[in-house]
């Protein structure tokens, strides 16, 4: 397929076969897969046929996945070696932050950051994270992972990413982001990040150049072939969306405005993930947050120095190291709730249909291609 794209085209057909497969299962997707596999292999040669041939075949694989993962279902015995190990190695971090003298709530909210344990968190504060349209922040997603990868690289990748040691330090580096995605619990977001992560670390370790969309592309398509039924999870689509939206629309406004300071940068992505996910949003969620992008300028960077500092008490579990934890998250707490008083700060009462959100995805996509190619 000559297209811009490639993985990218790839990784929508493959969604698209996973939903057909879903609403339309037929027991003749798999042997028809086979057939049209080896038509394209026999008419190579023609490129317009092998073409229409590729975009069938994958289509037919999503149809396929689904169909045999629905068939072959069977209930999963106790997990193996390598999870109950993750397991245990959670529950002995969430052990020594209880021993670092955290109050409750800090305790709560270091434990839901860094190890993705959200048992401890309230209700109250759930739901105040929630209406203020900033409950990602509790989440373990990309950003999360980004910030211990940012650490990563400022004390480690960026010294041998020019020196003959960068080869030898690739399985080093992979281990610790493939080890903390293990230990977390694999959610999908992570999951995401964490391959996006490994192209752009090999890529730059072994001085390559590639497109943003390329690592996407190629992260959603290992998902989808191991696990085809994430493609209907909430935070498989919101993940997604959001980032694709920020790697596509940042380029024309980094092209465009190349000297913007760094708030004003981070209140742009802010506003492009959400005018991303914010269909989905309103289909799922039916409200909309107003000021979560303005806001975002203030809790990113003071939930990441939070993920910092219970590193730090991990490591140094030192009362006076702890209080100042305490003190971030009575903080950051206090935002949020000040977020929330805000009159008509978060509008509820959307109740959009597929077809409008289909329809408001359309006219975004289309702005996207006018704008890159312009």
């Amino acid at each position: 397929m000559i297209v811009q794209h490639p993985l990218l085209w790839c990784a929508l057909l493959l969604a698209t076969g996973i939903v057909v497969g879903e609403y339309f299962p037929l027991p003749y997707y798999l042997p028809l897969l086979a057939v049209i596999l080896i038509a394209c292999l026999w008419l190579r040669n023609s490129r317009h046929l092998h073409d229409i041939l590729t975009i069938i075949v994958w289509l037919l694989i999503g149809c396929s996945r689904i169909s045999v993962c629905h068939e072959s279902s069977r209930e999963q015995t106790g997990g193996n070696v390598i999870t109950r190990k993750a397991g245990e190695i959670q529950a002995s971090l969430i052990n020594r932050l209880e021993k670092s003298h955290l109050s409750p709530n800090a305790l709560a909210l270091c434990s839901a950051l860094v190890l993705g344990h959200r048992d401890g968190l309230k209700r109250e504060t759930r739901q105040a994270y929630a209406r203020a349209g900033i409950s990602h922040l509790l989440a373990l997603s990309g950003m999360h992972l980004g910030i211990l990868y940012g650490l990563l690289h400022l004390i480690f990748i960026r010294w041998v990413s020019h020196s003959r040691w960068r080869c030898y330090a690739l399985p080093f580096i992979l281990s610790i982001l493939w080890g903390y995605t293990l230990v977390v619990g694999m959610p999908v977001s992570l999951v995401r990040a964490a391959i996006m992560l490994s192209v752009f670390t090999i890529t730059w370790l072994l001085q390559y150049k590639t497109d943003p969309l390329h690592p996407l592309a190629l992260s959603a398509i290992i998902i989808l072939l191991v696990s085809p039924e994430a493609l209907f999870s909430i935070s498989f689509q919101l993940s997604f969306t959001a980032v694709f939206f920020i790697i596509a629309f940042w380029k024309p406004i980094e092209e465009n405005f190349p000297h913007l300071p760094w708030v004003a940068r981070m209140l742009a992505v802010s506003c492009i993930a959400q005018l991303g996910t914010t269909p989905l949003t309103l289909y799922y969620f039916h409200q909309l947050p107003l000021l979560a992008p303005f806001f975002s300028v203030i809790l990113i960077p003071l939930t990441t120095a939070i993920i910092y500092m219970t590193l730090i008490v991990l490591a140094l579990p030192l009362v006076p190291l702890s209080r100042l934890l305490n003190t971030l998250e009575s903080v950051q707490q206090y935002i949020v709730d000040s977020i929330d008083k805000v009159p008509g700060a978060t509008q509820t009462g959307f109740y959009p249909d597929v077809i409008m959100v289909v329809h408001v995805y359309a006219v975004l996509l289309i702005a996207i291609v006018r704008l890159r190619t312009r």
